[in-house]
């Protein structure tokens, strides 16, 4: 028995309104799930390719539709001064009506404030879109909301592609975050670190907190001797940093997985040794100037 197909998001949008967040969205989609996922034309149609062609293959293939709606979808024309969806020849409308007809699931996305149109606005063949629930991309909340589409089309079907493992320790210790106050406080004593957030592995596009500095040395072998004498330290904390060694530099971020990917107090303790521990070594080198 052949293996049922697995969803495809078509992303449908019009260049002169959402082309940046249309494009975002599907490159997100397809990093979460996969790039079998998603269509959108920009990256699923190539040189050579009969784009026409492309779009109805795709159109055939796909169980999830997104129409990516800005403030000025509704109203854009043609040269001749026409609005564009209402012309019968109009791809954006040609792709919403093969998903109302084929029952697709329909999920139109809403960004920076705009309303759903209404029936009247809309032409006959495609008023009932409004019978859809949309979905707001809301510029204040994009990451949150993002995150609650992603596990949208989680429960419709798509599956996200598994990350590589991550072996994290087992926790000794009961930890708690710190408090806005505590952190700031912190950062004035650590010279040279900053809160920065990043994309959690795996979980994009969840966000990790942590503490970020990058020291320079005076050589690469100073370099892997810091993060070497650093060693000892570590191990007795039972608290590792993600570190990336390149060259003279050494990039340093400190969080704690056990209270959600958030600096601790031990991210702190650890910060100040390190910036002790970089005193030992020579400065980095004077760069030369450019030609």
């Amino acid at each position: 028995m052949a293996s049922a197909q697995p969803p495809l998001v078509f992303v449908s949008y019009r260049r002169q309104d959402s082309s940046a967040a249309a494009r975002w969205l599907a490159q997100t989609i397809a990093r979460v799930f996969g790039p079998q996922s998603v269509f959108i034309d920009t990256e699923s149609i190539h040189s050579g390719d009969d784009w026409a062609e492309q779009i109805d293959r795709a159109l055939e293939a796909a169980s999830i539709l997104i129409p990516v709606i800005g403030p000025s979808w509704l109203r854009i024309g043609d040269e001749y001064g026409r609005r564009r969806l209402d012309r019968e020849d109009d791809w954006v409308r040609t792709e919403i009506l093969h998903a109302l007809e084929h029952k697709l699931r329909v999920i139109p996305l809403l960004l920076s404030g705009t309303p759903l149109p209404g029936k009247d606005a809309l032409p006959p063949s495609i008023a009932k879109l409004t019978a859809h629930q949309a979905f707001e991309l809301r510029d204040d909340r994009w990451e949150s909301d993002l995150t609650l589409l992603l596990s949208r089309l989680e429960e419709l079907g798509l599956e996200r592609i598994a990350p590589p493992a991550i072996r994290y320790p087992t926790p000794r210790v009961t930890l708690k975050e710190l408090s806005a106050e505590e952190l700031s406080a912190a950062l004035e004593r650590l010279s040279g670190w900053r809160l920065v957030a990043s994309d959690i592995p795996g979980n994009e596009p969840r966000k990790r907190s942590e503490l970020f500095r990058v020291f320079e040395f005076a050589s690469f072998e100073d370099a892997i001797a810091f993060m070497s004498a650093a060693v000892a330290e570590i191990v007795r904390l039972d608290h590792h940093p993600r570190w990336e060694n390149i060259w003279r530099s050494v990039s340093v971020g400190l969080t704690t997985w056990d209270i959600g990917h958030k600096p601790s107090v031990l991210d702190i303790e650890l910060a100040a040794f390190l910036n002790e521990l970089r005193k030992g070594y020579a400065p980095p080198k004077a760069k030369r100037a450019d030609r």
